[in-house]
């Protein structure tokens, strides 16, 4: 009678009938894009647990509106530049693996997304000037929690991406194009929040 192959597990858990096949390491880039999905995740549960305090807060007596200044559309418009462009540097090192042919790509997704964080401060400070600080009233104070959260998450994007490009110019890393579309999908990610708590804001 003639003997089975043995079988081997592989990374994914599952078992190969190649008597030779060895376990594999899942790769960093898998590591990294599934523990970005994970704070996708809790970054989302976050906001959306804000979003029902929010909605429970704003049916008090004491709530009053407040209108949000025009440098919002300016800041949400930034930071839809700063996505395209993130998603064309993705797919410029894609074609082209080196900082090189992506280069103009991501110094303007980096400065349009510090645009949003700057014309987000000239919004606070236009509120202020008109006596419409955090303690104004309950209103003012979610304005303030939901933006300057958001802006820290946008900072922590800023700070990842300055930490690849470092490690793809010593020579740390390989597959830009792979690690750039990690960034991409994280700016995507906060773009689809900004666009609904604008939402949230202007509807309530």
């Amino acid at each position: 009678m003639s003997r089975k192959p043995a079988l081997s597990t592989l990374a994914s858990g599952n078992l190969s009938p190649a008597p030779n096949a060895h376990y594999q390491p899942a790769s960093t880039y898998a590591i990294a894009s599934t523990g970005l999905w994970v704070l996708m995740a809790v970054i989302g549960a976050l906001f959306f647990l804000f979003t029902v305090a929010y909605y429970i807060r704003h049916t008090l007596s004491d709530w009053q509106a407040l209108n949000e200044p025009w440098q919002l559309m300016l800041s949400t418009s930034l930071l839809v530049l700063g996505c395209v462009a993130m998603h064309l540097a993705g797919r410029k090192a894609r074609l082209l693996p080196a900082l090189a042919a992506c280069q103009t790509e991501l110094i303007m997704a980096v400065c349009f997304t510090l645009g949003f964080i700057l014309a987000q401060l000239w919004a606070w400070l236009a509120l202020v000037q008109i006596n419409q600080g955090v303690l104004a009233n309950p209103a003012n104070s979610f304005f303030y929690l939901l933006t300057g959260l958001h802006a820290l998450h946008i900072i922590g994007g800023v700070l990842a991406l300055g930490v690849v490009v470092y490690q793809v110019w010593r020579g740390q890393r390989d597959n830009l194009h792979l690690w750039l579309q990690l960034c991409a999908r994280y700016w995507h990610f906060l773009l689809f929040i900004w666009l609904f708590l604008l939402g949230l804001l202007r509807l309530t």
